[in-house]
């Protein structure tokens, strides 16, 4: 797997529920992957929110990996 697929980001709970097997009250926040939130969010489901900020944004790409190729090529 990717670690696109797999990195955490944080989501506010919306509404008190079930959440991953266990009950969460409004306004806690858990760190989920992309594939764990999906089915809490709109248009899937309720009851989360993604947080803004840090750990909400995408995961950045590694830059480092094109340029080490591109000079093993020059090279």
């Amino acid at each position: 797997m990717s670690d696109e697929k797999t990195a955490l980001a944080d989501y506010e709970v919306t509404q008190a529920r079930e959440i991953g097997g266990v009950f969460r009250s409004k306004g806690e926040v858990l760190p989920m992957t992309v594939r764990q939130a999906k089915y809490y969010l709109p248009p899937y489901g309720t009851g989360l929110k993604p947080v803004a900020g840090k750990g909400a944004a995408k995961p950045k790409t590694n830059d480092a990996k094109p340029a080490a190729a591109a000079d093993k090529v020059s090279a």
